[in-house]
């Protein structure tokens, strides 16, 4: 397990226990032999989206039928070892252009083979880039077989979109591993890699012991939550998507995260309970160390005041808001109407939901007045800092309760009823947007609700849902999130945007305009399911889509051919995607877009390749229409 006052997890760094003499020695091979030999070589793939993987280049020239493993430690990428050993005239971009592709110059078959660990499992991975032919692949597999130890027990993960299409061609003749066997199988998950010092603590019930927990503490959990107190780092036994709320607090706080599905049950990892230890994350394994004592953690910056306006005293039609309409109706309702000015220019094809309006602060401001609300939060702020943990949810709950149980203005009833009587449609989704979310500064993921409202409806009416917007200001995660981030709770207020609801959604996603598992390198990190299923916090034992895919314009290796790379599959479409090929091809280049629109429209002070937003879509109805419902800057 590694050295005394040391844990890792077993197995995860075997190869950096190698004398490095030996490693160096040889820059590649035409056989593996054996596993010593292909310990060896290994190294961590250059993608991180799987845990307790390491990995091998192969490169097959194909006119001279010579087959090379490559050792990782001599030779970081394919065309290191053509430059280097083969053919020292050629350069990068004629190397990429000509061979991954299927054309009568490629003289190169590349691929990885990769050993999954927990699984005692191989297999052959081409790049998602790769427009690797049937042929071309059968090909090296039967020269991959003869000269490496496992022979035919050997398989090829379909992780590339291409081969994922021809998949029924190739199951009859080569052993196929699916990317959801290998995500099912894993048991850690870097989810923020980040490291720490702290008290290591394990928590069976987060809500019983959020009183208790303290700032320097490094929680193991068996559950994830919805809200987390400030703590220092965070091990959890269930895997998070890339938009979760863990992973998005993980990255907004700068802790260290990791998923690892034993921590209930190792032995050795409890051994450190209740002991000072540093703490890290890194891609394929984390780390503690027992430490003397703890270092003193600085002091958080001064409250943070944020822009507001309670003059806007009208609801607001969407389509000629500017930029800066979020100081009265909130950040996501100022991205939604970017967003459906974006949809209507040349070149968008997706669709913003219909009947978008926005309820500015002013109203929730006069509901909180009527309501007598405005004094207990008035108070709360003023006294919070010294009341315990009880205390100021009691008051969070008083706060809720006299919001919800007032009745709503009269005429902004009426006002909204008329808005919707034009649109034409039933059913109404009411979403909260406040100055304490969706902005650069801030996510706010998951902190507020959103309800839907139906036409008539006494059990969900217009009235309940914009209510119950309005109070989730002053839920326990929300107000205990903007105390971490030191937010003036008195510059905070709740608008609400309304949109049309869809009852008949086919697929619902999310996707990061960015890479998430290889950095500086191009790709959009997506996350689908199929139909209502929550992407960001599913069911229990539910696992969605989850794959990078890259826009025809990036780079000389992807252009025009709109690569996809599957890490995992949704287990509620029998092995199949959510979504078809073409599909995510138009996704991609419908990203591209609203990333390039929005990096200039947002004004952030980030270069280019650092900016990143988030993306809320769906395919709706039996047309499978896209639509983009919800946009804000990927903070990270």
């Amino acid at each position: 397990m590694g050295q005394r006052g040391v844990f890792r997890l077993s197995g995860l760094v075997f190869f950096l226990l190698i004398p490095l003499l030996s490693v160096f020695s040889e820059g590649y091979r035409s056989s593996l032999p054996d596993k010593t030999t292909f310990d060896q070589f290994s190294g961590l793939p250059l993608v991180g989206k799987y845990g307790q993987v390491s990995s091998v280049k192969v490169f097959y020239e194909i006119q001279e039928d010579k087959l090379y493993y490559l050792n990782n430690h001599n030779f970081s990428f394919h065309y290191d070892f053509c430059s280097e050993v083969l053919d020292h005239t050629v350069d990068l971009e004629t190397f990429n252009a000509y061979n991954y592709v299927d054309h009568p110059r490629r003289k190169y078959l590349l691929a990885n083979v990769n050993y999954y660990r927990t699984m005692d499992i191989y297999a052959m991975e081409f790049s998602d880039a790769d427009e690797v032919t049937l042929p071309q692949i059968l090909l090296l597999w039967n020269r991959v077989t003869q000269s490496f130890y496992v022979g035919k027990d050997l398989r090829l993960l379909v992780s590339n979109g291409r081969i994922y299409d021809m998949r029924a061609q190739l199951e009859d003749t080569v052993p196929l591993l699916m990317p959801s066997e290998v995500y099912g199988e894993l048991s850690y998950q870097a989810v923020s890699k980040r490291s720490c010092v702290g008290r290591l603590r394990y928590v069976a019930n987060l809500d019983s012991m959020r009183g208790e927990l303290l700032p320097s503490d490094i929680i193991v959990l068996n559950k994830s939550p919805l809200s987390l107190p400030q703590v220092a780092g965070v091990i959890v036994t269930e895997f998070q998507t890339p938009l979760s709320h863990l992973s998005i607090l993980g990255q907004n706080r700068k802790m260290p995260v990791a998923a690892y599905k034993d921590a209930f049950r190792d032995r050795q990892l409890r051994s450190y309970e209740g002991k000072n230890v540093e703490f890290e994350v890194a891609s394929d394994t984390f780390h503690l160390k027992e430490i003397a004592k703890l270092k003193r953690r600085k002091e958080r910056k001064k409250p943070y005041r944020m822009d507001y306006d309670l003059s806007v005293a009208h609801l607001v039609r969407l389509d000629s808001v500017d930029r800066l309409a979020y100081r009265y109706m909130g950040h996501k309702a100022c991205n939604f109407a970017l967003l459906s000015r974006l949809s209507r220019e040349e070149g968008s094809a997706f669709l913003v939901p219909e009947c978008g309006f926005a309820i500015p602060f002013y109203f929730y401001q006069q509901h909180a007045i009527r309501s007598g609300a405005k004094p207990l939060i008035e108070d709360l702020i003023k006294q919070g800092a010294k009341w315990n943990d009880q205390q100021v949810t009691e008051r969070l709950t008083e706060i809720r309760s006299l919001i919800l149980s007032c009745s709503m203005d009269s005429a902004l009833v009426k006002a909204v009823d008329r808005q919707v009587a034009d649109c034409g449609y039933e059913k109404m989704r009411f979403r909260s947007s406040t100055n304490a979310e969706d902005a650069a500064w801030f996510s706010g993921a998951g902190l507020y609700d959103s309800k839907s409202g139906g036409v008539g409806s006494s059990k969900k009416s217009f009235e309940k849902a914009i209510k119950t917007v309005w109070a989730s200001l002053w839920s326990y995660a929300a107000y205990k999130e903007r105390e971490y981030y030191k937010i003036d709770h008195s510059c905070a207020f709740m608008g609400v945007l309304a949109h049309r609801a869809f009852p008949s959604e086919a697929v619902n996603g999310v996707a990061v305009t960015k890479n998430l598992y290889r950095e500086e390198y191009p790709g959009y990190t997506v996350n689908a399911q199929l139909g209502s299923e929550n992407v960001v916090n599913p069911s229990p034992g539910v696992v969605c889509d989850q794959f990078i895919c890259v826009p025809w314009q990036l780079g000389i290796l992807y252009e025009e051919k709109r690569p996809i790379d599957i890490i995992t599959q949704s287990n509620l479409t029998n092995g199949h995607l959510t979504m078809a090929t073409e599909e995510i091809k138009q996704l991609a280049d419908q990203l591209q877009i609203i990333h390039d629109y929005f990096y200039a429209q947002l004004r952030i002070n980030l270069l280019y390749q650092d900016f990143a937003v988030d993306v809320e879509f769906k395919l709706d109805g039996p047309e499978r229409k896209l639509y983009v419902k919800q946009v804000r800057p990927y903070n990270y």
